[in-house]
């Protein structure tokens, strides 16, 4: 799998969100050096959880407390970061899963086999 070298545009919504969470752009570089890419048709996501925190650097607290870190990445270019945010308890799994339904609250389009019937 493809890893993104590198960050190389934030966004002024991403350049409050980090400064609110306390990141620094070394560990934005972290993250996207370690974290687990996941892509979808409106983002690219990088998420790090623990099992992707090397070993030796799980007992460095500085890098500890990036557990649950996600960058939310421009899809086309994937190095424009759009946002981060963290989710330690569900980790990617909210990310992987699609939703059950629109989030405008209507259902699915009928079939056409349905409307012909």
């Amino acid at each position: 799998m493809a890893r993104i070298p590198t960050v190389a545009t934030v966004s002024d919504h991403a350049r409050r969100r980090l400064a609110q969470r306390n990141l620094t752009a070394t560990d934005i570089q972290y993250v996207s050096a370690h974290g687990r890419l996941h892509h979808t048709a409106n983002a690219t996501f990088v998420h790090l959880g623990l099992r992707d925190i090397p070993v030796e650097d799980r007992r460095d607290d500085r890098l500890r407390r990036l557990e649950g870190t996600v960058l939310v990445l421009d899809p086309a270019t994937g190095r424009h970061l759009t946002t981060a945010y963290r989710n330690r308890q569900r980790g990617s799994r909210d990310i992987r899963r699609k939703l059950k339904r629109s989030i405008f609250g209507r259902s699915p389009r009928p079939s056409r086999e349905a409307d012909a019937g």
